[in-house]
């Protein structure tokens, strides 16, 4: 008998797997080294300026725009705090022990006296690095690119002069910052 050598051929197939990785924006805060201060008695000045951090990664191939807010508490609840008062802007902190009206926020932001905006005091936005940015109406817009930024918003320490007055509480003054894709 003979046997001839036959070649074994196997069968294949393959599967192609696809994901999509859609596209993203991760905001983080970011520990800054100073979030709070001290408001001296006389002058309404802060000891030390304030300083916050933000980390944003985004794999969009296009600048995205995110918007850095400030809000603070009144009697009427969140409210904005932050407003432009003769070319620069400003950020209010309200006093948490005893919640302002929201008209004396409204007032802070008028440029009214200081006996009319009692429980708010405000700083002025002295930068903010680390992407490109406008002021529009009541908040930045920042712009980042692909990667990773880290956008930096510093806080004076001088205070705005119709903001502080004696008839000012005692107690924490807050304000929250927030750096977001939502305009809201």
């Amino acid at each position: 008998m003979v046997s001839a050598l036959m070649p074994a051929f196997a069968e294949s197939a393959s599967a192609d797997f696809s994901i999509l990785l859609p596209e993203f924006v991760k905001v983080e805060s970011v520990l800054s080294p100073v979030l709070i201060a001290n408001i001296t008695d006389r002058t309404g000045n802060l000891y030390a300026p304030l300083c916050s951090k933000f980390k944003v990664i985004t794999n969009s191939s296009e600048t995205k725009k995110l918007y850095l807010k400030a809000n603070t508490v009144t009697d009427a609840g969140q409210e904005n705090a932050m407003f432009e008062q003769g070319g620069q802007v400003y950020i209010a902190f309200a006093n948490l022990a005893k919640i302002p009206k929201s008209q004396a926020l409204a007032n802070c932001k008028m440029g009214s006296l200081p006996k009319d905006s009692p429980g708010i005091v405000a700083y002025p936005v002295t930068s903010v690095t680390g992407a490109e940015n406008k002021y529009v109406r009541d908040k930045y817009e920042v712009f980042v690119k692909n990667g990773t930024s880290y956008v930096t918003v510093n806080i004076g320490s001088n205070v705005l002069k119709n903001s502080f007055a004696a008839n000012d509480s005692k107690g924490f003054y807050q304000t929250i910052l927030s750096l977001t894709e939502a305009d809201i």
